[in-house]
């Protein structure tokens, strides 16, 4: 018998990640290479081939870079750290950062200088949460589970809470019920973003017609 293949609305790269592409895709255009992109410009794995093909270097650090190349940063964002070292090194830089992600990191600095802790609800050494951090290392720590909130220390200082975009939205939930129970004061952001939430809201109403679910990454 022949099988009915349901397909989830929406589906496939979110607004940011198509920006970034075809911010690459552009520079690639117009530009001899070699060019630089400070980490790969999407977790896709024939997106950063096929981009390699044309010429793109993926660098996971700007020492890699020579001085004066172009470098086009990634969506996931990049700390101020690596901004100066890129500056230090003369690069010419294009940011295709998300604008979902550069919010979190304005917030992140903006909660830091008012004095609070951060709390970043993400992925510890994802590409997002490494430059969210970086905007405030010194005030801000990285829970991903509630086991992660129980572990942490005695905070004296108030707390605002920021997440990584990308994330579950029911574990997150589970993550942000633990910081709330444990810290009842804490300023809360709720920053995934609309393109993650309505992705697995389409996935959750399609497993409920489907024997099989497929996710294609």
């Amino acid at each position: 018998m022949p099988h009915t293949i349901l397909l989830a609305e929406p589906r496939g790269f979110c607004a940011g990640v198509v920006r970034a592409i075809d911010v690459l895709d552009q520079v690639l255009d117009r530009e001899e290479g070699p060019v630089y992109a400070f980490h790969e410009i999407v977790h896709n794995r024939y997106v950063v081939d096929r981009f390699r093909e044309r010429g793109a270097v993926f660098v996971d650090s700007v020492s890699e870079i020579p001085e004066g190349s172009r470098v086009v940063f990634s969506a996931h964002g990049v700390s101020p750290l690596v901004v100066q070292e890129a500056l230090d090194r003369r690069l010419k830089v294009i940011d295709a950062t998300c604008p979902l992600v550069t919010k979190v990191h304005l917030e992140t600095k903006k909660a830091a200088k008012d004095g609070y802790d951060v709390l970043i609800v993400g992925h510890e050494g994802h590409d997002e949460v490494e430059g969210t951090k970086g905007e405030a290392p010194d005030r801000t720590r990285v829970v991903d589970r509630p086991k992660d909130v129980q572990a942490l220390g005695t905070l004296t200082r108030p707390i605002f809470v920021v997440t990584q975009t990308t994330l579950s939205v029911d574990d997150t939930r589970e993550t942000i019920d633990a910081i709330r129970a444990r810290y009842p004061d804490a300023q809360i952001r709720n920053d995934i973003c609309y393109a993650t939430t309505n992705r697995q809201a389409a996935v959750k109403e399609i497993a409920q017609r489907a024997g099989l679910v497929i996710v294609v990454e």
